[in-house]
């Protein structure tokens, strides 16, 4: 032929619902990670602004709203920064058993100590 080259049909389908559907978990939980932000600097730095409004303290506005970012930020590490309580090691835990992965299950919530 000519260096015309024919593309095969398999590469120009759509994503398979599973791809799909972990992408938009995905933009989920980061448009809920912005929103937690932006609403703890919001509470945070309104309730700073009227206590600074009531006692004529300006700084108090800008405070309000590094401490609710700071409130924030903790609230989505705990929330989204914690490890699952399943296996990631490629080893599947069957009912009865532990998994190999070095951490024990447990039957509920699980905490780190947020270090690898």
């Amino acid at each position: 032929m000519s260096g015309v080259t024919v593309r095969d049909r398999r590469d120009s389908r759509p994503d398979s619902s599973v791809e799909a559907q972990s992408r938009a978990l995905g933009l989920n939980i980061g448009w809920t990670v912005f929103s937690y932000m932006l609403s703890g600097m919001a509470a945070y730095g309104g309730i700073g602004w009227l206590i600074g409004r009531a006692v004529h303290v300006s700084m108090l506005f800008p405070i309000g709203m590094l401490v609710g970012l700071a409130i924030s930020v903790g609230w989505i590490i705990w929330r989204y920064g914690r490890s699952g309580t399943q296996a990631t090691s490629g080893t599947q835990a069957t009912s009865g058993t532990q998994a190999t992965s070095g951490t024990p299950r447990t039957s509920g919530r699980t905490r780190t100590t947020g270090m690898p």
